[in-house]
């Protein structure tokens, strides 16, 4: 019997490597990288709709409030950030898993929000977006009068 090794995951770098040398270059499976930069990352995100609101829920675990950057333009939702890891002069990775870098997230919103009604906060590496609805558009009970 003669052992074969594989690389099941080969895959990922040989579509990235079809990429190299074109315009687009610096884009690949898990977000986007600059050969010169480090990596931008694209965060998960949940989207909650509510009555009154819409609410994102990005996950950015090592993130904190002086690192991200949250804008509203067009109805759209954009979340930026970077962040990076120090280490001290006299130290070397021996093994590096957690990434530098930037993360990018954009959400089009519905026609129906209000733009300047957007509250952010970030909590145990969850950072949330509640952007509340029109007024103007949101269901309203009709009362009946009597004839």
């Amino acid at each position: 019997m003669q052992l074969v090794r594989t690389r099941p995951f080969k895959f990922v770098s040989d579509i990235d490597s079809l990429f190299e040398g074109l315009p687009l270059a610096g884009t690949h499976l898990f977000g986007t990288r600059d050969r010169l930069e480090a990596p931008t990352l694209v965060p998960r995100v949940d989207i909650i709709e509510s009555a009154g609101d819409i609410t994102a829920r990005f996950e950015i675990p090592g993130f904190e409030q002086a690192d991200l950057d949250v804008t509203v333009e067009d109805n759209v939702l954009t979340v930026k950030g970077s962040r990076s890891h120090d280490l001290a002069e006299d130290a070397t990775y021996r093994h590096r898993e957690l990434v530098d870098g930037r993360i990018s997230r954009s959400i089009t919103l519905p026609d129906n929000v209000d733009s300047d009604q957007v509250a952010a906060r970030i909590a145990n590496g969850i950072l949330e977006v509640v952007v509340r609805k029109r007024p103007d558009v949101l269901p309203r009970t009709i009362e009946i009068e009597a004839a």
